[in-house]
């Protein structure tokens, strides 16, 4: 009977641990911050070495175009928060059909209004 206890808390760990590509993730990071471009809201969080991370701005559609409308959306979201340019981008595979998540690297030497 005391290993029911041990193993129910296990799970629950389990599927806590899988919380890092979901919005839960993002809404409970300490460094996230939040822009608001377009009235859709995109989640950026730092990653470290200029790495950064933005999730959300869904344009609503399935066509190319909008994909291209959200990068644009995350990526003037991180350099709005960042005060640097990017430089490039990656959607992580994982988890990411949508394209919700992107990765990019910034240049501070490159800052923006100069």
């Amino acid at each position: 009977m005391k290993m029911l206890p041990f193993v129910a808390s296990m799970a629950v760990v389990s599927a806590l641990a899988g919380c890092q590509g979901s919005a839960v993730y993002y809404h409970r990071d300490p460094g996230r911050q939040i822009v608001v471009l377009d009235q859709r809201e995109i989640s950026i969080i730092p990653l470290g070495n200029d790495m950064w991370e933005a999730y959300g701005g869904k344009q609503g559609g399935w066509f190319g175009t909008d994909f291209d409308k959200q990068k644009a959306r995350q990526i003037e979201g991180i350099e709005k928060v960042t005060g640097c340019r990017v430089i490039s981008t990656e959607f992580p595979d994982k988890k990411n059909d949508n394209k919700l998540l992107i990765h990019a690297k910034v240049d501070c030497s490159a800052q923006l209004g100069r």
